[in-house]
């Protein structure tokens, strides 16, 4: 073999570790981006997550003010109990009436008990009946309401429910 065939030989060599080594480059390339994207899309899966976690924590909090606020408005209200002003005594009575009906049964049994004492379906037939009176008919409709927007508000913060 002479220096020419060798030298050939030595190119033909080098020629095929470069497109070896430009082939494992591109494998290698290859999945690395493969991978990046499964880091990428578990990312966003669990920034997802987060934030909805984020945003439950943060109803959460937020009706949990919202009620702690109410129940201070209810105490003071239960506060000035026996006014000798009948409009002021009535005012209080129906404040209260209406801050009860917002917790329901579950959040204040015994006040429930004594002012309410109704089911809702109790509450409905009142509602529906044309013989009492109509403002008193329209506060339980509202009641009801009320009732129906909390217990969906409650659903809604339920740790098992998703965003």
């Amino acid at each position: 073999m002479t220096t020419n065939d060798l030298t050939l030989w030595i190119q033909a060599g080098a020629v095929v570790a470069a497109v070896a080594a430009a082939i494992v480059a591109l494998v290698v390339s290859s999945l690395d981006r493969q991978n990046t994207r499964q880091i990428a899309a578990s990312d966003r899966e669990a920034a997802r997550s987060l934030s909805a976690e984020d945003r439950t924590a943060s109803l959460r909090q937020s009706q949990l003010l919202f009620e702690q606020e109410t129940l201070l408005r209810l105490l003071e209200n239960a506060r000035h109990g026996g006014s000798t002003d009948d409009l002021k005594r009535a005012d209080l009575g129906a404040e209260a009436g209406a801050l009860i009906g917002l917790f329901g049964p579950d959040r204040l049994p015994l006040n429930w008990a004594n002012r309410v004492a109704k089911t809702s379906e109790e509450l409905e037939a009142f509602a529906a009946d044309e013989s009492k009176q109509p403002f008193l008919r329209y506060a339980v409709e509202v009641q009801l309401a009320l009732e129906e927007v909390t217990t969906q508000i409650r659903e809604l913060l339920e740790p098992s429910h998703q965003l």
